[in-house]
């Protein structure tokens, strides 16, 4: 991918966010619903005295379930639908959600390490990993080759990629402006975004067709 048409992105993603607009938000609500029981269920196990165990598998189920809702995403913008069990493939295929947990891992590291030693390898890394999960899920790269690789391919348009994802920051920030109710349209909007620019990096094509919704 030579250059990143940053607007051209985000309104082909406006148009397939509108419309689908209803099963995105319906699958992020779910997802959100999960995450928001694990967060209780780690509270509870917290004031059991139990708080290590809390976290360690709040920190498992908010990893399985992140990839399952990335999974989910490609598949609804790709092929056009998607199921509500397809949230939680990552403990169906446990081979995919074992590296998906491992590749987590390690980038955690990575990145507290870099953060550490200087900002700036931190924010380098930060831009240069956004495709990991990507690549792991749809292509089922090893966690090291899904790091990688996107580290790799977003470091010869490093600044366009940062440009990027600082638009898509900034749009969100609007949405949250607007007491919070925004961030429900900008959200959808970025998780699309960012599909349709993984498509397009690595596929050297668009994610789908408008008319094709």
């Amino acid at each position: 991918m030579e250059n990143i048409n940053t607007v051209e992105i985000i309104k082909l993603s406006w148009q397939i966010t509108k419309k689908k607009f209803g099963t995105i938000s319906k699958f992020l609500g779910i997802y959100l619903l999960i995450i928001f029981a694990l967060q209780i269920l780690t509270a509870i196990l917290k004031n059991l005295h139990l708080a290590l165990i809390g976290e360690v598998i709040g920190f498992l189920f908010n990893a399985l379930l992140s990839g399952g809702f990335i999974y989910t995403m490609i598949k609804l913008i790709k092929e056009g639908d998607a199921e509500i069990l397809d949230l939680f493939i990552m403990f169906e295929d446990m081979n995919l959600g074992t590296n998906y947990v491992i590749m987590t891992v390690l980038e955690s590291i990575i990145l507290v390490i870099a953060f550490m030693l200087l900002v700036i390898p931190g924010i380098y890394l930060s831009v240069g990993y956004i495709f990991a999960p990507y690549l792991l899920i749809d292509k089922r790269l090893s966690p090291w080759e899904a790091l990688e690789t996107s580290r790799k391919t977003v470091h010869k348009h490093w600044l366009q990629y940062f440009i990027f994802g600082l638009v898509i920051f900034l749009i969100n920030v609007i949405g949250a402006l607007f007491f919070l109710i925004g961030l429900i349209i900008t959200i959808p909007l970025s998780i699309v975004a960012f599909i349709e620019l993984y498509e397009r990096t690595f596929n050297g094509k668009s994610s789908t067709s408008v008319d094709s919704f």
